[in-house]
């Protein structure tokens, strides 16, 4: 099928949210390079750890008087109003409504809308009989041995090698390991120093990054104003 869906994680920290988006609220910066086809990116997480979880990552949240201040998207799909929750005078994503939302957002019939695999909101996810059918051709993170077809639905397995992540990435500065305690082994960018890790945005600069055992990590937004050169809607919490 080779169904590319919206990212989960990215190496550099730079979730589709990104302090402005669908989710209302940036991803957790602690995954892989290019994202992770099998699961919707609108909130979705990495739903990993269990046992003594770490506190959660400071983000960029959008702000909001009513629900219909968070969508980002056309009535019948993932991102509209009744995707969201407006509490406290934040946006929180709701996750998706129905299959059929799903099958509009992506113009493909081939999706679900369901929890699973570690996610805890409904998701959309491509669904499958058999692992290959989650495959992206040509694609050396995504074929069908980097995936499972668990209960009909495409579950991204992680990375197999090094060479995965440096050939998406095109660059040999990418490691595949698991980290953070999650069993999943991700593309992480490698690092001397934060300033490795950095990118022009400022919720992604130096002080945002750890270099932690030689891999970049995001360690959050640090200010409400780093979060308003995305959007001036835009607190971090």
């Amino acid at each position: 099928m080779g169904r590319l869906v919206a990212i989960v994680w990215l190496g550099l920290g730079l979730a589709v949210a990104a302090c402005g988006g669908s989710s209302g609220g940036d991803g957790d910066g602690d995954g892989d390079g290019d994202g992770v086809p099998g699961a919707d990116g609108d909130g979705g997480g990495d739903g990993g750890g269990g046992g003594d979880a770490a506190p959660p990552l400071p983000v960029c949240v959008a702000t909001c008087t009513q629900a219909s201040d968070c969508a980002s998207g056309p009535p019948g799909t993932t991102i509209d109003a009744d995707n969201y929750a407006c509490e406290g005078g934040r946006c929180r994503y709701l996750g998706c409504r129905s299959t059929q939302e799903c099958t509009t957002t992506y113009n493909d019939p081939d999706y679900t809308c369901a929890t699973g695999s570690g996610v805890d909101i409904p998701t959309c996810w491509p669904t499958c009989t058999v692992a290959a059918d989650c495959a992206i051709a040509g694609s050396p993170l995504y074929g069908a041995d980097n995936y499972a077809c668990d209960g009909g639905k495409c579950r991204w397995t992680g990375c197999n090698a090094t060479s995965e992540c440096t050939q998406t990435n095109q660059s040999p500065n990418w490691i595949c390991a698991a980290r953070g305690g999650s069993t999943l082994a991700t593309c992480w960018k490698t690092c001397t120093a934060p300033a490795d890790c950095a990118v022009a945005s400022a919720p992604y600069d130096a002080d945002n990054y750890a270099c932690d055992d030689g891999a970049c990590v995001w360690r959050g937004c640090n200010t409400t104003a780093e979060c308003m050169t995305i959007d001036p809607d835009y607190v971090c919490q």
